[in-house]
C-alpha cells in the first residue's frame, strides 16, 4: 500500500505530481493549540489528528497533507496557552485549502480532526463555501471508533464529553509518551449545570484542572489499540466515501476494508 500513500512535508514536487496523478485523493489532519490538563501537552488534539490521518493513509490512499495546529478553541480562550481562530476565520481557512488542492488537481479532502469543536465550523465551510463551487469532494469529522474507545475505556466518561481523560491520554502515550506526564495525571469530573451546552455555558466555564474525566487509567497498549482501530474505522469509511463518488471501484474499495 505504500504506493497509495505520501506524506507530503517528506515529498519532493515529482513526487507529488506523479502521486496526484495517479491518486488525487488529499487528507487534511486538523488539531488545536489548547489546554491539556497538568499532564498532557498543548499539542495533544494536533499529535493525535496527524498520527491517525497517516495511519488512516496507510490502510486506504491519499496525500497527508501538514497539520493544522490552530482550531476553533472558543472554550479555552482564556486559558493560557490556548490559541484560537474565530468560526468564520477557520471556514475560510478550510476553503482555502480546498480550493488550492482543487486548482492542482485533489479530487476529494478527507479532513481528520482530533479537536472536538472543529467539525462545526467544518460542516459550514463545506455546506456553505465549497459544496457545488469546487470540483473537489470533501469529507469531515472526528477520527473513527470513538464510540468503540469509549465502551472498552476503563474509566466512565465525562458527561457526553471527554477531555485529556483515558483515551486521549492513552493514545498520547503511544505517540509522545516523553511528553506525557503520568505523574501529575488525576480523574476530574467537573458538575454538569443544568443549563450547560444550551447556554453560553462551555468546558471552559466549568474546568478545574483541565481533565474531563480520568487518564489514571491509560496505557500505551491501549492508545497503539485504540489508534489502530481509529485509522481502520476511518479508512473505511473514506473508501466508502471515495466509491460513492465515483472516483475509485467497489472492487477497489473492497481490497481496501
Amino acid at each position: 500500500m505504500t504506493d497509495r500513500y505520501l506524506e507530503a512535508v517528506r515529498a519532493r514536487l515529482p513526487e507529488i505530481r506523479d502521486f496526484v496523478a495517479r491518486e488525487p485523493f488529499a487528507i487534511l489532519p486538523v488539531g488545536s493549540t489548547e489546554q491539556h490538563g497538568p499532564h498532557l501537552p498543548t499539542g495533544t488534539d494536533t499529535m493525535i489528528a496527524e498520527t491517525m490521518a497517516l495511519e488512516t493513509a496507510k490502510l486506504s490512499r491519499g496525500l497527508v497533507l501538514p497539520a493544522l495546529p490552530l482550531g476553533y478553541a472558543w472554550v479555552w480562550r482564556d486559558v493560557p496557552g490556548t490559541l484560537t481562530l474565530r468560526f468564520d476565520t477557520y471556514m475560510q481557512v478550510i476553503r482555502d485549502v480546498a480550493e488550492s488542492l482543487d486548482r492542482w488537481g485533489i479530487k476529494a479532502l478527507y479532513v481528520i480532526s482530533g479537536h472536538g469543536s472543529n467539525p462545526q465550523p467544518l460542516k459550514h465551510a463545506l455546506r456553505e463555501l465549497i459544496h457545488d463551487r469546487y470540483g473537489i469532494h470533501m469529507l469531515y469529522g472526528m477520527y473513527g471508533g470513538l464510540k468503540e474507545m469509549t465502551a472498552e475505556a476503563d474509566s466512565k466518561p465525562w458527561a457526553d464529553d471527554f477531555h485529556a481523560e483515558e483515551i486521549e491520554t492513552s493514545l498520547m502515550l503511544a505517540i509522545a509518551p516523553d511528553l506525557v506526564r503520568m505523574d501529575l495525571a488525576a480523574p476530574d469530573y467537573p458538575p454538569v449545570p443544568p443549563d450547560y451546552g444550551k447556554s453560553e455555558l462551555s468546558m471552559g466555564h466549568i474546568m478545574r484542572s483541565g481533565v474531563f474525566g480520568d487518564p489514571t487509567p491509560a496505557t500505551a497498549e491501549k492508545g497503539r489499540r485504540w489508534i489502530g482501530l481509529g485509522a481502520a474505522r476511518s479508512a473505511a469509511l473514506w473508501t466508502g466515501f471515495l466509491a460513492r463518488h465515483g472516483l475509485i471501484s467497489q472492487e477497489d474499495q473492497g481490497e481496501q476494508q
